[in-house]
């Protein structure tokens, strides 16, 4: 069955799935409405496999997820993380030797050192928060920025592609660039990178546009 609530009197109109998508009078009030399309089975039983919301009835958040850090660069992680350890060290060796006569250069140095690894970390982060993929069981949104926000969307039942890009170290570390684009558009309307499990991401994608 089909329901939609009447746009002139809020009466619930209530049709057979062979109705959806059509054009249909109010019993209540005679207004014409436009019935949503009837539930796709094919979906309905890949969302069922998932445990994922059905892609009919009210929009629903499924996931939302960001870029990540260790898993995308772990060379990186680890190089801030050593920088960070050799500043401290710096900062406890030079405290503990000025004492001694020894110039406190080293405690300036490692504190320096210590300063621009936490603050590279703390930036890295920003950009991870900073993006974010919102999936529902009626669209996928791409959003960007803190302070100022951008987004761009894809309604699921215009999905054309979907796409997982992984290089040999992304796949062992399950990342990768996420792209979606639709029937509209020529090129990739949402990427982004760093994403992980994207595997995982396309398939509930999947589950709620049309295959086949």
């Amino acid at each position: 069955m089909v329901r939609k609530a009447c746009d002139n009197c809020n009466k619930i109109i209530q049709v057979g799935d062979e109705l959806g998508g059509q054009k249909v009078a109010c019993e209540a009030c005679g207004d014409i409405n436009l019935m949503p399309d009837a539930p796709d089975p094919s979906r309905a039983s890949r969302t069922d496999a998932l445990g994922l919301p059905p892609d009919h009835g009210p929009e629903q958040a499924v996931l939302l997820v960001r870029p990540a850090m260790v898993r995308a660069r772990p060379l990186v992680f680890f190089a801030h993380l050593v920088a960070l350890v050799a500043g401290l060290a710096g900062v406890v060796f030079g405290l503990l030797t000025s004492a001694a006569g020894f110039p406190i250069v080293a405690a300036v140095a490692g504190g320096l050192v210590a300063l621009v690894a936490v603050g590279s970390l703390g930036v890295w982060k920003i950009k991870t928060l900073s993006a974010a993929l919102e999936i529902t069981n009626k669209r996928t949104v791409h959003r960007k920025g803190l302070l100022s926000k951008a987004t761009s969307e894809v309604v699921h039942d215009n999905i054309r592609n979907v796409q997982v890009t992984q290089s040999f170290w992304e796949r062992i570390w399950r990342v990768g660039t996420l792209g979606l684009s639709s029937s509209g558009q020529d090129g990739i309307e949402i990427e982004i990178a760093d994403i992980p499990d994207p595997e995982r991401v396309r398939k509930i994608i999947d589950a709620y546009r049309p295959l086949g």
